[in-house]
């Protein structure tokens, strides 16, 4: 799946390009055309002059630059994504991009040194036709002393779906599967799948959090599905939930020897195909490695990642999955401030329950899954970042608290219409999240009641599951 490559970047604030160096991502696009400044799907507006042979050096040996308010430049590109490269420089401006006209972004082009630079990544777009408007506003920020905006050359790029090779054991377009309930095992998640009429393809672990041992070295987690044929979904946390660690000491580089240790453990096992979740949920404030420090989180989350992939081969998935809706962490609420960057995600993902606010009505679920932190605004990240899409937890709420719908049959219905809207565009598994035990979320859609431990039943959104699954 590395065949296709991309570095990823993204405005994400109102003026300023990010900084730093551009990372590999792993998004399925092909490039398909590279238009320069003269070419002739590019139309200029206003005054606009070529600069040939100046620096810095380009491509083509030439770029357009403009000072007027006003000037635009026009690119038609056919595809579903497109690049576009101008020059910093101290007198640079504050430019808009848009794509056909809508959501224009500014950016700000000042640069302390003449370099030339990446401005502007789309979002993935309906594969066709489409025109890029570059746009001067005749402005600039402090330090630029000046309005220029220069633009040198666009990529234009179309996507290519994950189309599986074999067709999926669930007949479904993405990965499908659930956690073993009540245990671990290939026979309660056959169990699960059996019940609902179509195979898993995935299974949904945790290792133990109690030591190094029972995390990283081949345990249950892996050698309960011994020749299992699906593939399984492993949570891990970054440091065993005891006194003696901390992310500040994960961000350092000391347990990488350990995590060097668990990619071997993939390799001896067989289960590099695995998708991996790292330090889950750290919107939350719940676990030990929750992102009250967010420096600390993403530094930790990469050796992490770094000392997987320097053992394991191949590579698995590694997914930075977050809780849905109100983030407790970081401090600025915005859990995108806990990302680790696209060098080091293959899957953005998401644990999505029907509570905090529960979706009784399609109004009320669109609301929510649009609002920062529900799960279209965070698929939306994904796919401008070029990244899979996942949905790691999900389920009806019956227990644990008063703020969930309880045996709410929409929300399964509203789920799957959601899915099957971004199949193949990007959106790679989901797992069903089954419990009945108190105190939990009491989600179970499978297992007989008894008093004792499988106190939760919905019997309404057990039926719509295995409708539409």
């Amino acid at each position: 799946m590395r065949a296709w490559i991309l570095p990823a970047i993204i405005c994400m604030t109102p003026f300023f390009l990010l900084g730093g160096s551009l990372n590999p991502a792993l998004a399925m696009f092909v490039q398909n055309g590279t238009i320069e400044d003269n070419a002739s799907q590019v139309n200029y507006v206003n005054l606009w002059t070529t600069c040939t042979g100046c620096a810095p050096a380009t491509r083509n040996n030439s770029y357009r630059f403009s000072t007027a308010a006003g000037a635009t430049a026009a690119i038609r590109f056919n595809g579903s994504q497109i690049d576009i490269y101008g020059i910093r420089t101290p007198q640079g401006g504050v430019i808009t991009i848009s794509i056909d006209g809508k959501n224009p972004r500014a950016v700000n082009t000042y640069g302390a040194t003449q370099t030339k630079a990446l401005f502007y990544r789309s979002s993935v777009l309906t594969e066709g036709p489409h025109t890029a408007f570059v746009v001067n506003v005749g402005r600039s920020i402090s330090p630029s002393t000046g309005t220029w905006s220069g633009f040198d050359r666009a990529d234009s790029y179309r996507e290519i779906l994950d189309s599986p090779s074999q067709p999926h054991r669930s007949g479904l377009p993405w990965l499908s599967g659930v956690n073993g309930d009540p245990i671990q095992q290939p026979v309660d998640v056959d169990a699960f799948c059996a019940n609902r009429g179509s195979p898993c393809d995935l299974s949904q672990v945790f290792v133990s959090r109690d030591s190094w041992q029972n995390m990283v070295e081949p345990s249950w987690t892996e050698q309960n599905f011994a020749g299992w044929p699906g593939r399984l979904v492993i949570s891990v946390p970054p440091f065993p939930e005891t006194p003696d660690t901390s992310l500040q000491t994960c961000a350092t580089g000391a347990y990488d020897a350990h995590w060097r240790r668990f990619g071997q453990t993939l390799n001896e096992t067989g289960r590099q195909n695995s998708i991996i979740r790292i330090a889950w949920e750290a919107n939350g404030n719940w676990y030990k490695w929750s992102g009250s420090d967010p420096t600390a989180y993403v530094n930790c989350w990469r050796h992490v990642a770094d000392a997987i992939r320097s053992t394991a081969s191949p590579d698995p998935l590694l997914d930075w999955s977050i809780n849905a809706h109100y983030s407790q962490n970081p401090a600025s609420h915005n859990p995108l401030d806990l990302y680790p960057g696209d060098a080091y995600v293959d899957i953005i993902g998401i644990d999505a329950y029907d509570h905090y606010p529960p979706s009784r009505t399609q109004a009320e679920f669109d609301q929510q899954a649009n609002q920062t932190g529900g799960i279209t605004w965070l698929y939306n990240f994904a796919r401008q970042h070029g990244k899979l899409f996942g949905v790691g937890e999900w389920g009806v709420v019956s227990g644990n608290d008063d703020n969930g719908a309880g045996d709410n049959p929409n929300y399964i219905q509203f789920m799957w219409d959601w899915m099957r809207e971004r199949a193949d565009k990007g959106f790679y598994y989901e797992n069903y999240f089954n419990t009945c035990e108190p105190p939990n979320v009491g989600s179970n859609l499978f297992r007989p009641g008894d008093p004792t431990h499988c106190v939760f039943q919905n019997p309404q959104a057990a039926v719509r599951y295995s409708q539409l699954w």
